[in-house]
C-alpha cells in the first residue's frame, strides 16, 4: 500500500493538495463473527483480539511509527523479509498483562 500511495504521490498533491498516509496496528487471535438482521444483514465481530489491535494502533504517535505489530503476531508469522524494532512491553488499556510491542519498516 505504502508503494502504491508512493508511485502516485504527485497525482494526490495536484488533485488534493495532500498525499494521504497511514497508521495501522496489527495482533491475532480468534475473532467470533455472527450475522444480524432480517431485511438488511449486517456482519459482525468481536473479540478481544479487535480491542487489543485497536490499542496497538493507538499507539502509533506515541513511538512515531507507521505500523506496530504484536510480538504475538510476529511469533505467529515467523522468519519475514521486514524489518523489525523492538519497542518493549506495554500496558494497553483493558488488558492485564504487558504485550511486547515491534515496529515494522
Amino acid at each position: 500500500m505504502k508503494e502504491s500511495l508512493a508511485s502516485q504521490a504527485g497525482k494526490y498533491e495536484k488533485r488534493f493538495g495532500l498525499v494521504p498516509s497511514f497508521k495501522a496496528g496489527f495482533h491475532c487471535g480468534k475473532v467470533t463473527t455472527g450475522e444480524i438482521g432480517v431485511l438488511k444483514k449486517e456482519i459482525i465481530f468481536t473479540g478481544d483480539v479487535l480491542n487489543t489491535t485497536a490499542r496497538i494502533q493507538a499507539l502509533c504517535n506515541q513511538f512515531n511509527s507507521e505500523i506496530i505489530i504484536s510480538g504475538d503476531l510476529l511469533k505467529t508469522l515467523g522468519p519475514n523479509s521486514y524489518k523489525t524494532k523492538s519497542l518493549g512491553e506495554s500496558q494497553l488499556k483493558g488488558r492485564e498483562e504487558k504485550i511486547e510491542l515491534f515496529s515494522v519498516s
